[in-house]
């Protein structure tokens, strides 16, 4: 005996200890397909479709076939599934995509009949009409296009929904990891109306073309100022949502991001949401440099008090971004600081810091909200004439 052949005698004989009853209740009070009758009794057991199951029923109470159209389904497991599974391979042409999976919304009278139903039998063994459309839609649609269902990360998720009677398409995003060093002073991490690019636009301006997504944003391991570079290699995730294609060549993007003068990247790879997330809660230690002018001469004495900022540094939020940003005191370690005099008034500062010192306001002081500070501890004013971030170390 085939396994397929147990599956039925096994099926015959738990419908036979007491649901029988029940089917020949549905099949003497209504016009009933198959696949509805069979789904009644979905969960008695596995191996075999609804539709056999039903027709399994069927022949154990000697009914003939069903003739006209099923007044739970309307027709939906006589025909109309597979016609909507043509409906939704249109839909997928022109799309570059490897899995999917099937989404529905049932119309108020398919949730009604189906409640009808229900009343005559009981919910004990049923499977809800819902699974089945998205279980049978996805198998043809699989048949038909050869692309696999992936109910947890699908590229493409189908949605039949038949309260307006169409099936609509979400294009999950594509995600892609990389590093980047900005080169140049003067332009923002992330678009931003007020500049003409960003580095978002310089990564993503060949990744667009390539995948013909619809739009883009810019995920990065915490960001330099607007006026910094980054010389250390900064982790980043490009986001382009609804791309038209999906596998793209990254060696050609790198080499189309590399021709930028304004930024460079390299470890290009395919990514996802949940790196996106972990990248955003990241917390990496910065090493800066700064050239800083005073307002007085610095003496080397003076100097010297420089070390007793290594330590815990307390900054209220920074005047410069109070109107995009809770007022809250934060509490940040400085690991390390060394200097180079420049001039008698300017010296360059190279400063290691935990993630979300402020190190501009870590010079100024930023009008006391920033304790203890370099203008502090020297009693002199101080300006930051040049920031680069030169270094971004991982924290374990």
């Amino acid at each position: 005996m085939t396994k397929k052949e147990r599956g039925k005698g096994f099926f015959i004989s738990e419908m036979k200890a007491g649901p029988i009853k029940s089917a020949e209740d549905i099949l003497g009070k209504c016009v009933i397909c198959d696949s509805c009758l069979g789904r009644q009794f979905g969960q008695i057991s596995t191996g075999m479709t609804n539709k056999q199951r039903g027709c399994i029923i069927r022949g154990m109470l000697k009914e003939g076939p069903l003739e006209g159209t099923c007044e739970i389904c309307e027709g939906l497991f006589q025909g109309g599934i597979r016609e909507w599974s043509g409906k939704a391979v249109k839909r997928l042409q022109g799309l570059e995509y490897r899995s999917f999976v099937v989404g529905s919304r049932l119309s108020r009278d398919l949730v009604r009949n189906e409640e009808k139903l229900w009343g005559m039998a009981g919910i004990s063994h049923c499977e809800p009409m819902k699974t089945e459309v998205n279980r049978e839609l996805g198998k043809l649609i699989c048949k038909k296009t050869g692309k696999d269902v992936d109910e947890l990360r699908p590229d493409v998720v189908l949605l039949l929904d038949l309260t307006r009677n169409e099936i609509r398409l979400q294009v999950n995003s594509l995600f892609i990891y990389g590093e980047y060093q900005k080169l140049v002073r003067g332009i923002p991490q992330t678009k931003w109306e007020t500049y003409k690019t960003s580095v978002e636009d310089e990564v993503a301006r060949p990744v667009m073309k390539a995948t013909r997504g619809s739009g883009h944003s810019f995920h990065g391991s915490g960001r330099e100022d607007v006026d910094a570079l980054c010389l250390g290699w900064r982790p980043f995730v490009l986001e382009i949502t609804e791309p038209r294609k999906r596998r793209i060549n990254l060696r050609k993007m790198l080499t189309e991001m590399n021709r930028s003068k304004k930024v460079n990247v390299r470890k290009l790879r395919y990514s996802d949401r949940k790196e996106v997330a972990a990248l955003k809660s990241s917390r990496n230690d910065k090493k800066y440099r700064l050239l800083v002018q005073f307002e007085k001469p610095c003496r080397d004495e003076e100097l010297k008090k420089l070390k007793n900022l290594i330590g815990m540094i307390k900054q209220r939020t920074p005047e410069r971004v109070l109107h995009r940003r809770s007022d809250l005191l934060r509490k940040r370690r400085v690991k390390s600081l060394v200097w180079r005099r420049v001039s008698n008034k300017r010296l360059e500062i190279e400063i290691k810091g935990e993630a979300g010192l402020y190190v501009k306001e870590l010079m100024t002081g930023d009008n006391g909200r920033t304790e203890p500070s370099v203008s502090g501890v020297l009693g002199n004013k101080a300006k930051v004439v040049e920031l680069d971030v030169i270094k971004i170390e991982k924290v374990e």
